[in-house]
């Protein structure tokens, strides 16, 4: 499961490599978005590995718990991930804490 997640985190780093530096404000700290990012790829594996017809069914419920962790909606929810895709400097930051992350786990 940990290569499955950490070719998910080179993609979306090399995903994101638009440069252009802008003064983006976030509605999310770096540690909620690290924790944000973290619980995407997991959720994305977990869906991964169940049949097409429950997909649907957990992504709804995946995206209805991180509403109540996260106390935004689900538009800005993926607006956050948005912003976040397209400021390379932000997501490597981010992303090296997930790895942080990834790392912790037994």
């Amino acid at each position: 499961m940990k290569p499955a997640i950490g070719l998910m985190i080179s993609f979306l780093v090399l995903v994101s490599c638009e440069s252009g530096k802008r003064d983006v404000k976030y509605l999310l700290t770096d540690e909620q978005l690290s924790s944000l990012m973290f619980d995407v790829q997991l959720s994305e594996v977990a869906l991964a590995e169940v049949t097409e017809e429950r997909q649907d069914s957990l992504r709804d419920l995946f995206w209805l718990r991180f509403t109540e962790v996260y106390k935004h909606s689900v538009p800005e929810i993926k607006e956050e991930i948005r912003k976040l895709e397209e400021d390379p400097e932000k997501m490597k930051v981010i992303m090296d804490q997930v790895q942080v992350l990834l790392d912790s786990i037994p």
